[in-house]
């Protein structure tokens, strides 16, 4: 699914949690365009959704959330005909462009001095209080809570690369830590075919898992879920290294599913290709700095 799409659909799952039937109207864009809005609600908010697809840095996405913002409140004088027709009686005294995560304050302000540009239109529908905000699924506690519990919601994150300078630079700047995984990889003697290639595919992993942690940050309930549950994992890996008897190969493949398996079980908000993610990243992570001992088919 298209992630603006995506997004839409789950940012209006926590709206309809929020408002009635009658009191909640969802503008369909598919025949001639949503006029800058998707919806509105009776008590006078029109709300606007935005989720980026491939913004590289903070800068990117903030610049690309300004340009969002700046060319669908233009469509609110643009299609004033039809928005008033639309609307009816409702006068819109809010407008939020709902968005997965912002990191600007500059956003803000942009927001403030559009709304003030708007306000000057003197639109039919425009209340002479009307302001703009950016909101996120956090900012609607109760709704996010409700939706997380029984899996109506769940994190979107952006689908996230590691290229090979960032990996190389890895090795570069945690050489104790590449040193630590090839010892344990070193175990496994012929049952990979290119150790090096394995262990780069690791600390790719744990990349990708460090980028998706730390934008679940803007999703606290499922953050706090995934951690409690690494937490847990790493307490009962130190009891297996004395318990299992598994070979190498093994148990690293039963560690990744079962550890993806207890994420996609008690992290509610967890889409199932995050968990996987986690889930290679987070074993990558243990066999650079964890009591994760391996045992090679000589101790067995």
């Amino acid at each position: 699914m298209d992630p603006g799409n995506d997004f839409e659909q789950r940012f209006f799952g926590l709206l309809r949690r929020r408002y009635s039937v009658e009191d909640l109207v969802f503008i369909p864009a598919d025949m001639g365009g949503d006029c800058g809005i998707e919806g509105y609600s009776r008590d006078g908010i029109a709300y606007q959704c935005y989720a980026d697809r491939d913004s590289l840095t903070l800068r990117h996405r903030t610049d690309k959330q300004i340009a969002k913002l700046n060319r669908d409140t233009l469509k609110l004088q643009k299609y004033e005909d039809r928005l008033t027709e639309i609307l009816g009686p409702t006068k819109i005294a809010a407008y939020i462009l709902g968005v997965p995560e912002y990191h600007a304050a500059e956003l803000i302000s942009h927001a403030n001095k559009r709304a003030e540009l708007v306000r000057s239109w003197n639109l039919p529908f425009i209340e002479p209080s009307f302001v703009i905000g950016i909101k996120t699924p956090t900012d609607y506690p109760a709704e996010l809570s409700a939706a997380l519990a029984d899996r109506a919601a769940e994190a979107l994150i952006p689908g996230i690369a590691v290229d090979d300078e960032s990996v190389d630079r890895f090795h570069e700047d945690k050489p104790d830590l590449v040193r630590v995984i090839d010892e344990k990889l070193s175990v496994m003697h012929g049952a990979v075919r290119d150790a090096t290639a394995l262990r780069r595919r690791f600390i790719r992993s744990f990349l990708k898992k460090e980028v998706i942690m730390e934008s679940l940050r803007a999703w606290p309930h499922t953050w706090e879920v995934v951690e409690r549950r690494r937490m847990a994992r790493q307490e009962e890996i130190e009891f297996d290294n004395d318990l299992s008897c598994d070979p190498a190969k093994l148990r690293i493949k039963d560690l990744i599913h079962v550890y993806r398996e207890e994420l996609l079980t008690f992290a509610g908000g967890l889409r199932y290709d995050d968990a996987n993610a986690i889930a290679y990243g987070q074993v990558g992570g243990w066999l650079m700095d964890c009591p994760l001992e391996l045992r090679g088919s000589d101790d067995i």
